[in-house]
């Protein structure tokens, strides 16, 4: 039954989609994890925002299709925004292959493709929202943070995200085969994948979704995050789920989607 109500929920996604021109598994580089599945809305009204999806998976596992349902609210809040669905190098832990940066090296350079794309695809480049889960949310919050440095990502939605990989070497030793090497060997690789580090008066706005029972990203990395946010007074929302792990369904689902449509449309004005 469980399937079912997944398989279902992408038909929906998909048919929203339909709405728009899909254009599924855009290439942005030669590896076969590097594509895109990109939406554009079909009245081409001068240049739109873009909305960019990046999938969890403790960067070793995922997939676009686990933010598809994302696509549906997202559609409806925004039906002339385009969005960008995005896959990327997933490191390999029997193999060692596609150790960090390759992650984030990947994000850049679709972002970079997007941005190269615009007129192609009517978007604005330096009105770019980014939304993760997991993994994913550690990407976007690296990439509009440390990466963006003509600060062309206006906001950042970051759900249950590590913020700071030196804390999150703590709870789970086995990031440092992730990361090459252990905090104290390579500190400044730590620091550069943690976006509590890097927060200043110009970083992007952002809302943090985290609950409380997290066994995976514990909730005090956005617990810090937040704090230095408002420290810096960058327009932000940090919502606490109370009893939640690492994600959930639902009414804190709708709500989510909810409070995330709602912080994106206030600092797109």
């Amino acid at each position: 039954m469980k399937n079912l109500v997944s398989i279902l929920s992408l038909m929906i996604g998909w048919q929203m989609a339909s709405a728009l021109t899909f254009n599924k598994e855009v290439a942005y580089g030669d590896d076969a994890r590097q594509k895109m599945d990109v939406y554009l809305p079909k009245q081409e009204k001068g240049k739109t925002p873009a909305i960019i999806l990046i999938h969890g998976g403790s960067w070793v596992a995922g997939d676009k299709l686990n933010m598809a349902h994302w696509l549906r609210p997202l559609q409806k809040a925004f039906p002339d925004y385009a969005i960008f669905n995005l896959n990327y190098r997933l490191a390999n832990r029997q193999t060692m292959s596609n150790p960090w940066p390759a992650q984030i090296d990947d994000i850049d350079k679709a972002v970079a493709f997007i941005k190269d794309k615009a007129k192609d695809y009517h978007i604005d480049k330096k009105q770019l929202i980014l939304l993760g889960e997991s993994a994913g949310a550690q990407l976007v919050l690296v990439e509009g943070f440390i990466h963006d440095p003509k600060h062309e990502v206006k906001v950042v939605v970051d759900l249950f995200g590590p913020a700071d990989m030196v804390d999150l070497y703590r709870a789970h030793h086995e990031l440092a085969g992730l990361m090459n090497g252990v905090p104290t060997a390579i500190p400044s690789v730590y620091a550069d994948a943690s976006a509590v580090y890097h927060v200043d008066k110009k970083s992007p706005a952002t809302i943090i979704f985290h609950g409380t029972a997290d066994p995976i990203v514990p909730i005090r990395e956005s617990d810090s995050l937040n704090v230095k946010l408002k420290q810096a007074n960058v327009p932000s929302s940090y919502v606490i789920y109370p009893g939640k792990g690492h994600g959930w369904r639902g009414s804190e689902l709708q709500d989510t989607y909810a409070k995330a449509i709602a912080f994106i449309k206030e600092q797109m004005k």
